[in-house]
């Protein structure tokens, strides 16, 4: 009955208030044109036109979307059209879907349909990334000289 929790407590930051929960996506409707870059911690659905970067945590473009800009996002679904590069932990590109650029993912889903003009290439691994070093003492087992 007396329980303050985070929720009634007015000083609250909006973070906190919020941390944990779902809000809904920011919405840019059908009909109208961003130019610049867009940049949020959130979700992002865009159903009119974005000339810029735009980086999120989850962006939906739905099938008259445009985004002409680089992509980068944990999960991108793609229902519209994308001039230039999407790097995306998950990628999911829908029948309607035309992409002019580089994609770079973990993991991948196209559905029949789908137009892409681009290279599909997986993100490198933080190991992939990095050469090996040689074990302290180690020998190398093969030695190329030049004479």
């Amino acid at each position: 009955m007396f329980n303050k929790d985070k929720q009634s407590n007015p000083k609250a930051s909006r973070s906190d208030r919020h941390r944990g929960s779902s809000l809904p996506p920011s919405l840019l409707a059908e009909g109208l044109t961003i130019e610049g870059d867009l940049v949020s911690t959130g979700d992002i659905q865009v159903d009119g036109t974005v000339k810029g970067d735009l980086a999120c945590n989850c962006l939906t473009l739905g099938p008259d979307g445009v985004i002409i800009g680089e992509i980068k996002a944990n999960t991108v679904h793609i229902r519209g059209r994308v001039e230039g590069r999407i790097v995306a932990d998950t990628v999911e590109l829908a029948a309607t879907a035309v992409i002019a650029g580089d994609i770079l993912h973990d993991s991948i889903g196209v559905e029949a349909g789908a137009r892409i003009e681009g290279n599909l290439k997986r993100k490198p691994t933080v190991a992939a990334a990095e050469p090996a070093k040689p074990a302290e003492g180690a020998k190398p087992s093969l030695i190329v000289t030049n004479p």
